[in-house]
Formats: structure tokens, C-alpha cells, sequence
């Protein structure tokens, strides 16, 4: 015969194990760091499709009044991606307005980006669509990084 246990009242779980829980769940939750998306993310592109998604990414930009809008094209220079647009933003604000619109103005077309950077500080967002890389800056943020510079040299000559 099976001997019955008696149970008691059910003990509360305590508040700390609760917290710890919590923690753990959001520091393992995929972060969108402030640009929210309900689309999926971006599919792979062709040729054509990046630099249609890179002057949309550029004219989304202009509509939000950047400043100092490049497009550069950085097929010779790097393998990670096609297209880098730059952008200026005079505040910190404009720079995430910038960016909310380059991820709106291209969400319904190509998708939600990849990832997106520097969101919550904001002198540096980037927004990455795997192809189409997009960088806004605040002027002084430009300034300092200066990637026209770096990314417009001349592609190095090919060895034989």
C-alpha cells in the first residue's frame, strides 16, 4: 500500500527567483534596439534590387531633410555589402527620425532590416539590410568617423 504524502499550503514563489527569471528572458531576446518592425526580415536581393533599395534608402532620408546625403558604391572595396548610404541629421532626434523613415519608407517592399545599431544613443545609427548598409550621423558623429573618406579611396589594383 502507497503511503500518501501530505501536502501543505503551496509556498509563493519567491519575488527574487521571479526577477532572475525575467532577467535572463530579456538578456536572451533578440534586441531590435528601437526600431520596431512587425515585417519579416530582409530576403536576399539581386543586383538590381540592392541599388533600387539603396535609392530608396537615400530618398527616404531626403524626405526627412538629412544633410549631406551620399550613396556610395562599394562593390570593389568590400565583400560584406553593395551600397553604403551616409546621412547627416542636425540632432540626435533627426538622426532617429532619419532613421525611422529609411526603415518605413523600405519595410513594406524588402522587408524589416537585418539589424539596426545605435538606435537608443543616436549620434551613429546604423541600419543594416545586408546589402545596403545605411549609416546616420549627427554632424559632429561625421565628422569624427569620417567614411566618405575612408570608403571613397580607390579600389586596389588587382594582382596578376
Amino acid at each position: 500500500m502507497a503511503v500518501k504524502r501530505k501536502r501543505g499550503p503551496r509556498r509563493p514563489v519567491p519575488v527574487r527567483t521571479l526577477a532572475n527569471a525575467v532577467a535572463r528572458a530579456r538578456a536572451l531576446a533578440p534586441r531590435r534596439d528601437g526600431i520596431a518592425s512587425t515585417s519579416t526580415p530582409i530576403r536576399a536581393l539581386s543586383e538590381s534590387q540592392a541599388r533600387d533599395l539603396a535609392h530608396a534608402c537615400r530618398d527616404a532620408a531626403l524626405e526627412k531633410k538629412a544633410e549631406n546625403v551620399l550613396l556610395l558604391d562599394i562593390r570593389d572595396r568590400a565583400a560584406f555589402a553593395d551600397y553604403f548610404v551616409v546621412a547627416t541629421g542636425r540632432s540626435v532626434i533627426q538622426a532617429r527620425s532619419i532613421a525611422d523613415a529609411v526603415v518605413e519608407a523600405n519595410e513594406k517592399r524588402s522587408g524589416a532590416p537585418l539589424r539596426t545599431e545605435g538606435y537608443s544613443e543616436g549620434s551613429w545609427i546604423l541600419v543594416d539590410y545586408g546589402p545596403v548598409i545605411v549609416h546616420v550621423f549627427t554632424p559632429q558623429a561625421r565628422e569624427f568617423y569620417d567614411l566618405e573618406r575612408l570608403w571613397s579611396k580607390p579600389a586596389p589594383a588587382k594582382k596578376r
